[in-house]
């Protein structure tokens, strides 16, 4: 199955205020406007969303600083609802850090976790909106974010904060002091600590630490060299994703990675991050004629995500079907006593139980035998030199050049690794579902805590871009054209020899991969308060390394049909800027095409065999482990921004934001299956690991993107006397479940030889090809804040309550690929509860922030 992914919030302390534009497109908050609005801060945090294994984790989004009341909305309104701008994910976001481009060659997406956490980074930031000019790089669709950690930059003196939540974490504290020397030398140093036994999600932990220093030497009025270390480890429990039938029997809060051990709750799924990055910074500066940048980063870290492995057990996931209820409706002898016991088992307790798996390991080694479980982590462990470049000139008062260059080289190490034997004594080197060795060259191989297994491969990629952009002002127009270019190399270099895959040790061939991109804005200024804007842009962008390699863990093989991913994406904007008053109007129009989607998953019914019949009890002699490649798959996105202001007195300001978007699958692109060589997957029509389903006929079903419709009012009251109050009405609609692509190929009705299927009927077929909408759903927001200011020193409160009224809803699903043809989904239909139905991505309930500043 396809897993959507979601544009994301940030984890930051950020100063927020209205502030004006430059070239309608970059944003730039002032000392002075922050010094005005203390009891502005906010602390956004971590939102739980689902990765590319269909779990949950806490990663970092888009975030902005403008007086843009819509992306201000999407930014501080729309946490945890997984909205999506214009409907794009976080990849059409850059992000730069002192210029140097912090997208991953692995996924495209920026690396939040490096910066996270750190006090006061966010409050030098250059922003642009989607499709605005940047001057340090092309950008994506929505636009550049641009940090730095020049210490002139900041301002200075010592600012100290804590703040408590239920969100994401707990507690956070937090202490920075940026200051001068003689000689022309500044520095920052910035430390803080998030930690929280649990956030709003059962068993999610959090330990996060941040650590920054910077300094930054002037050699003369134009020369500066800036010296910074950025240190960011953390470590946090995830959520899983869930079917009704298990919250209905929990609620939403409910997370079934953990159980008790030794009467603490301990999570099977922790993500462990600790990427330290060193960058060192040239800066020349010439007045407001002259800016180059020069820029050198070194980054060398690991990510693990932990989970269970069982070559030698069942399953141990407390939500794993076989455990649930519906299970035992599901027989053609409906068992009551079994579906009573396991549903008052599952409502009484339904979490991990360590203490089973220590007595299973206790058992086979007992009998002589390997463990029958392992708890091991996936890791990365990735090595990054960059080498940034980037120049400003301004020619005269109407024209100015910016250009850049931009280079990288990634070396990554991918493999598993064994973290607890649980109380045994070696773990068996096997596939779980096939009994397949992983290395041949080393049969049967036992592995110890520490040891690699599983997977083993290195993938070494480099990049080059740049870009050149010029800017015409005048009195009625501005002007921006720019022109991109990239090229991307990828090899992988597989290190075990995978019994099923004759590709999987050795390099691969180089896989060389050319992108262009062009851009073109308009500003035409009907009046000083009436101004008309078009922006487009063509961004073709190289496959990442996860999609040059569907099957990277265990093969050499590439991608069918390998070539860019290209937007086509255009804006037209009408603004209004009043005395007391303020309208944005924006239609926007994008094309996605040539994209590529990937997921894992077990399926069961490659067409059926002689003596499979609709009413039969689960059948898996056709089943197989899987990962599919939708490949080719166009997208269209067109919709309407529209956001007011109006000023009704001095203090008081009424808002209003309408986010209106139609996302949907524009063809019907081609699906491929990848499975391991084996003799079933030969009898299932496999060819060397490989099954071509033709056409998956998709088009016009909608992205799985979060609510595709947004409306807000929000009230804010802003006294003279330094405090504040903003309730907001926010209501979303359209969010749609993501489909199950195989549903919708000719494998869905067919025999293994092509026949279709006898007795089908088509009405049913219909029926379960049939998109889930997702319930509408409204919440409502307050935050408020209050500031003193004590001589020359600031005092700031701020709180915030989100979904006030405590409203279950759901922010978006998957449906779930198991039953791979109509024979398998006609006994999901018949059943009174579905054995494998959707799953749901579920909102938090009522949570609170709020956080203390003392600034000196």
């Amino acid at each position: 199955m396809n897993l959507y992914t979601f544009s994301m919030r940030c984890v930051c302390c950020a100063t927020f205020s209205f502030v004006g534009l430059y070239a309608q497109d970059t944003l730039k908050v002032s000392d002075t406007e922050k010094s005005k609005n203390l009891f502005h801060t906010i602390n956004l945090t971590d939102d739980d969303l689902n990765d590319e294994n269909g779990e949950v984790a806490n990663i970092a989004g888009i975030f902005s600083v403008s007086d843009d009341i819509y992306l201000n909305t999407v930014g501080f309104e729309y946490q945890g609802v997984f909205y999506r701008a214009r409907g794009l994910g976080a990849e059409q976001v850059t992000f730069l850090l002192n210029g140097v481009n912090q997208n991953r060659l692995y996924d495209d997406r920026p690396a939040w976790n490096n910066w996270g956490g750190v006090d006061g980074i966010y409050r030098n930031q250059d922003a642009t909106e989607p499709l605005g000019a940047a001057s340090k790089t092309f950008g994506g669709a929505l636009g550049v974010n641009a940090l730095t950690t020049r210490a002139s930059l900041f301002r200075k003196g010592t600012r100290v904060s804590y703040a408590r939540s239920n969100r994401s974490y707990q507690n956070k504290a937090s202490v920075s002091h940026v200051g001068s020397l003689d000689n022309s030398w500044h520095y920052v140093v910035s430390a803080s600590r998030r930690w929280g036994d649990e956030g709003y999600r059962t068993g999610t932990f959090y330990e996060a630490n941040s650590v920054m220093v910077s300094a930054e030497k002037y050699l003369d009025d134009k020369h500066s060299f800036t010296g910074s270390f950025l240190y960011t480890p953390n470590r946090r429990g995830a959520a899983g994703v869930y079917t009704q039938e298990v919250f209905d029997l929990k609620s939403n809060k409910y997370n079934g990675n953990w159980g008790y051990q030794n009467g603490k709750k301990r999570n099977a799924r922790v993500r462990d991050i600790e990427e330290p990055l060193f960058l060192l910074t040239h800066t020349y500066q010439n007045g407001e004629k002259t800016y180059w940048q020069n820029s050198l980063m070194f980054q060398k870290g690991q990510i693990g995500y932990s989970r269970i492995d069982y070559n030698g057990g069942l399953n141990p996931d407390p939500t794993y079907y076989q455990n649930l209820p519906s299970y035992w409706l599901s027989r053609n002898t409906v068992d009551y006593e079994n579906v009573y016991r396991y549903e008052q088992q599952f409502i009484k307790d339904g979490q991990l139980d360590w203490d089973f798996l220590y007595r299973a390991n206790a058992e086979m080694v007992a009998s002589g035998n390997p463990n029958a479980y392992v708890l091991y982590s996936d890791q990365r462990e990735e090595t990054r030199w960059q080498l940034n470049s980037n120049f400003s000139r301004k020619i005269n008062e109407r024209w100015q050049l910016n250009a850049s260059l931009d280079y990288r080289k990634t070396r990554s190490e991918n493999y598993a690794k064994v973290l607890d034997l649980l109380g045994g004594t070696g773990y068996l080197d096997v596939a779980s579902f096939t009994g397949a060795q992983s290395d041949v060259n080393y049969p049967d191989r036992i592995v110890t805590q520490g040891d690699r297994f599983k997977y083993n491969y290195v993938v070494e990629s480099s990049n080059i871009q740049g870009f050149v952009q010029a800017t015409y002002t005048s009195k009625k127009w501005e002007l921006v054209s720019a022109l991109g270019a990239s090229s991307t190399q990828h090899q992988r270099e597989g290190l075990y020899k995978y019994e099923n895959y004759a590709d999987a040790e050795g390099k691969s061939k180089p896989i060389e991969l050319f992108a262009l991109q062009g851009k073109v804005n308009t500003l035409y200024k009907l009046s000083g308060r009436n101004l008309l804007s078009f922006k487009s842009a063509y961004l073709q962008k190289s496959p990442s390394v996860k999609l040059v390699f569907p099957n990277a863990r265990v093969s050499n093989r590439v991608l069918n049909n390998l070539d860019t991913e290209n937007l086509w994406s255009n804006a037209l904007s009408y603004i209004r800027r009043g005395l007391n008053h303020s309208i944005k109007l924006t239609a926007y129009y994008n094309i996605q095409s040539n994209v590529t989607e990937t997921g894992f998953y077990y399926a069961e019914g490659f067409g059926t065999d002689a003596q499979d019949q609709p009413n039969d009890e689960l059948l898996d002699e056709n089943s197989l482990f899987v990962q599919e490649v939708l490949n080719g798959i166009q997208k269209k996105f067109y919709g309407v921004e529209f956001a007011a202001s109006y000023d009704v007195s001095s203090s008081t300001r009424v808002k209003a934001v309408v986010g209106y978007g139609d996302y949907t699958y524009n063809n019907n692109p081609n699906l491929l299956l990848f499975a391991e060589n084996d003799a079933v997957a030969k009898s299932l029509g496999f060819v060397s690991g490989e099954k071509d389903l033709g056409a998956a006929y998709i088009q016009g079903k909608k992205l799985s993107v979060g609510p595709q419709q947004a409306y807000s009012c929000i009230l804010e009251y802003n006294d003279s006397k330094y405090w504040r109050i903003k309730v907001s009405w926010n209501h979303f609609r359209n969010s749609f479940v993501d489909i199950a692509p195989i549903r919708y190929t000719n494998n869905f009705t067919q025999e293994i030889n092509g026949i279709t299927i006898a007795n089908l009927d088509r009405n049913l077929v219909g029926r379960f090809r049939t998109q889930e909408q997702l319930k509408n759903f409204t919440l409502i927001n307050l935050s408020g804040g209050k500031s003193w200011k004590l001589k020359e020193n600031y005092l700031s409160v701020f709180w915030t309550v989100q979904n006030v009224l405590g409203t279950n809803y759901k922010t978006g699903g998957f449906a779930s690929s198991r039953a791979a043809n109509y024979s398998e989904q006609y006994q999901e239909y018949q059943r009174e509860q579905a054995l494998f139905g959707n799953r749901y991505f579920v909102g938090n309930g009522r949570t609170f922030f709020t956080g203390l500043y003392f600034s000196f």
